[in-house]
């Protein structure tokens, strides 16, 4: 018999204990939970800046008004857990997402036209 030291992917209970550690991370680094959305982490520095990262399963995208922020951010979790960054996001959740000088643009045209093509 052995004991597991760790959770393994697949596992019925390795999402909670996934959630678990990346929550403790966020409270170690001083990010604030959102009252109404439990996987929206938001932190803000002395400068006024802002960073807000929304975690879904085992992605996160995050946002702010700070490239400073980002770039720690960004080192931190490098640190702390194996990761890629994937750079500019294209798609999340079957969203389109264009970003360009004039704005942030997001459809699901992609999703509609699959729609459209089944039925």
């Amino acid at each position: 018999m052995y004991k597991l030291k760790k959770a393994l992917y697949g596992l019925r209970q390795s999402p909670r204990a996934w959630y678990s550690k990346i929550e403790s991370y966020f409270a170690q680094e001083r990010f604030e939970k959102c009252s109404h959305e439990c996987t929206l982490f938001v932190k803000n520095n002395s400068e006024g800046g802002i960073i807000i990262v929304s975690l879904y399963v085992d992605d996160l995208i995050y946002t702010g008004d700070e490239i400073e922020m980002f770039e720690s951010f960004k080192h931190s979790m490098q640190r702390n857990f194996a990761m890629t960054d994937l750079g500019k996001r294209r798609y999340f959740l079957g969203v389109e997402v264009k970003q360009s000088d004039e704005g942030i643009f997001i459809s699901q045209h992609k999703y509609s036209s699959e729609i459209l093509e089944r039925f």
